[in-house]
């Protein structure tokens, strides 16, 4: 076997393009390869030469050993932890952010330390288990089990509460608008299922997986019997949005306005509702924006100057659910299959490497707000247009400024910030959906690079191929074609 610290940077994975899907450096010495992304295990060719001749190799070419030596954030060695809300390098500890807890980056390993270490958490658990059984103390399995994951594993637990605790308060406040008169008993109905089946659906894709029962708990038989076709589908249908876009839609529609700011208030309630307490060890809140509350929100509107007249204002949020590759998945379905192809065609050409395929027509303003952020911080009042306003904006990002270079925003872009999640993450995208579907008028496609495989047909299909590469890496019941879930129908295909 090479000798330790052999390992050269031409032969090892680049962790921003592995784990944070782009690396904003332009001639990085590291490997850029798509063909390991979804792996979590170490080529064992390449651990043992210090190098692996197959470009295309499924595996990782990056252990714990180049991850501390190539990429490990300096904050950790000065400060112990690191305590940057946007830090994208490379952490070994778990720290606290501004009163939100950030867990340590995955590493990868070699398959057979994997099953070593499976085995000795199984074996862990066995004991535990007869140990309760031995002492007749009436723990149940599941009980046992939860214990186990709470003291070993807090971010799978925070999960698991978070989505629990979605559930409970977007049907209170479903329930209440229909009670309000805000939504009609079917639509109400159909919401709620929908929002049910997205979050069963990616509980099924967690790893580890959830079940109803550790969601719903008591409630399931009540919930199983009135919507029988949530619990048919939700392990063979896929979702069609996120469930805090849901949650959205509901929120306009009740509010019968597009004021932002009574839009946000709402909004902001709702989150502090959803907010999880974390373990009292840890000594912070964690809140559902590690798990499916949106971080951001973002309001567009498009201003004719011609004619004096202003749109209604369209409001998306940022993709949220728990996971690096539930997240990718989310993105390529909305791709694929939910999105105003405008927005679907920009989306996949900035995935490909060719961003600003979509041209807007002046004075389509965008305007994001932090969401995740108003939970504990004090309200300060911003003025925009001389009006006092309770929500501070955020500029765009830079990913969001590279797809749509036209918009327009009365806020100076923030320098030498790097944001490493995906094209389609941000809420502007949503938002601009959400417009372009009512006003399609606005926006015109830029010439494509020469090749069949920039066409919009050719960009979805290769969304697709990568849905399904996904959906077998999670042990999803993937049948010949693709299945959406709709809550207004029993059978449904695409």
């Amino acid at each position: 076997m090479a000798e330790k610290n052999d390992y050269q940077p031409e032969d090892i994975d680049c962790f921003f393009f592995q784990y944070q899907t782009h690396c904003e450096e332009e001639q990085c010495r590291f490997l850029h390869r798509e063909s390991c992304k979804s792996s979590q295990d170490v080529c064992q060719v390449w651990h043992e030469q210090n190098g692996c001749k197959n470009y295309s190799c499924p595996q990782k070419h990056l252990n714990r050993e180049t991850l501390k030596r190539y990429f490990l954030c300096d904050q950790e060695n000065l400060n112990d932890c690191c305590k940057r809300a946007n830090c994208h390098w490379y952490h070994e500890k778990v720290s606290n952010v501004d009163g939100f807890y950030r867990s340590a980056n995955e590493v990868p390993v070699l398959a057979e330390e994997r099953r070593r270490t499976t085995q000795l958490l199984q074996s862990m658990c066995t004991i535990l288990f007869m140990h309760a059984d031995a002492h007749n103390e009436g723990w149940t399995m599941r009980i046992e089990r939860n214990n186990f994951m709470e003291k070993n594993f807090t971010g799978t637990q925070i999960s698991l509460k978070s989505a629990s605790q979605f559930i409970k308060i977007a049907v209170k406040f479903i329930q209440c608008a229909v009670r309000d008169r805000k939504l009609s008993g079917d639509r109400g109905k159909q919401y709620i299922k929908e929002i049910l089946h997205t979050i069963l659906f990616f509980c099924q894709i967690n790893d580890p997986d959830f079940e109803p029962k550790d969601i719903l708990e008591e409630s399931l038989e009540l919930w199983s019997c009135k919507l029988p076709d949530v619990f048919e589908q939700y392990k063979t249908h896929l979702p069609t949005r996120p469930p805090y876009t849901i949650l959205l839609e509901i929120v306009v529609d009740y509010e019968e306005s597009d004021n932002t700011e009574r839009i946000l208030d709402l909004l902001s309630k709702l989150n502090k509702n959803m907010t999880v307490e974390q373990n009292s060890q840890e000594g912070s809140r964690c809140g559902n924006g590690l798990c499916f509350v949106s971080r951001v929100i973002s309001c567009c509107f498009f201003q004719d100057l011609d004619s004096n007249t202003k749109t209604d204002n369209y409001f998306g949020a940022s993709v949220s659910c728990f996971g690096k590759h539930q997240k990718e998945l989310m993105i390529d379905i909305l791709c694929y299959h939910t999105w105003n192809e405008d927005i679907s065609l920009a989306v996949c050409m900035a995935l490909e490497g060719h961003p600003r395929a979509l041209v807007l027509r002046p004075q389509v303003h965008s305007i994001a707000y932090p969401m995740r952020d108003n939970l504990n911080r004090p309200r300060e009042v911003h003025i925009a247009n001389g009006k006092h306003q309770l929500h501070t904006p955020i500029p765009p990002c830079r990913k969001c400024l590279d797809l749509f270079p036209d918009i327009g925003n009365d806020l100076q872009q923030r320098n030498n910030v790097h944001q490493f999640w995906s094209y389609g993450n941000c809420a502007e995208v949503e938002s601009l959906n959400r417009l372009l579907n009512a006003h399609g008028d606005i926006s015109r496609r830029e010439a494509a690079p020469p090749g069949d495989k920039f066409t919009l047909e050719s960009l979805k299909n290769k969304r697709k191929g990568r849905i399904v590469h996904n959906l077998k890496l999670f042990k999803f019941h993937l049948g010949n074609k693709l299945l959406f879930y709709r809550p207004s129908e029993l059978q449904n295909k695409a």
